[in-house]
C-alpha cells in the first residue's frame, strides 16, 4: 500500500481548522462581566469563584483558537512543502511538525502573560484588584 499526499486537501483542512474559532464573540462578551454580590466576605468569595469559572471558559476558548490558528499555519506550510517535495523539503516538513508544539506553547504563554497583566478581577463594590486569571481562591483579598 502506497502513501499519497494531497497538498490541496491539506490546505483546505488547514483553512477549515483555522476558521473554527473565528467567531468568539460569545466568549469576548464574558471578559468584562464581573458579578457584584456585595462586600461581605462570603459575597466576595462567591464573586471570585464566578470570576475564576468565567476566566477558565474564556481562556480555554482563546487557547483553542490559538492552537487551531497555529495548526493552520503549520499545515499550510507543510502542504506548500509537499508541492515541491525533494530531499530538502522532507526535512522542512519534519521541522514544521516539530515546531508546531513550540509555536502553540509560545503563543499560549504569551497570551496568558498578557491576560495576567491586563485582567483585573473582583468587583466587590470597590476598587479591589484580583490576580488576573491566576487568582488564588484560597487567599483572602487584601
Amino acid at each position: 500500500m502506497a502513501t499519497s499526499w494531497d497538498p490541496a486537501a491539506i490546505t483546505a483542512s488547514a483553512k477549515n481548522l483555522g476558521s473554527i474559532m473565528n467567531d468568539t464573540s460569545v466568549f469576548d462578551a464574558l471578559v468584562n462581566q464581573w458579578p457584584d454580590a456585595g462586600t461581605l466576605p462570603l459575597a466576595e468569595w462567591i464573586e471570585r469563584i464566578v470570576d475564576d469559572r468565567r476566566n477558565a471558559l474564556v481562556e480555554h476558548a482563546q487557547t483553542l483558537k490559538i492552537t487551531l490558528e497555529d495548526m493552520q499555519t503549520s499545515l499550510t506550510q507543510i502542504a506548500n512543502n509537499f508541492q515541491n517535495t525533494d530531499g530538502d523539503n522532507a526535512a522542512k516538513i519534519k521541522a514544521a511538525i516539530e515546531d508546531l508544539e513550540k509555536q502553540v506553547s509560545g503563543d499560549i504563554g504569551n497570551y496568558q502573560q498578557t491576560t495576567e497583566n491586563d485582567q483585573g478581577n473582583f468587583s466587590g463594590g470597590n476598587t479591589g484588584k484580583g490576580d488576573g486569571y491566576s487568582d488564588d481562591l484560597t487567599k483572602p483579598m487584601s
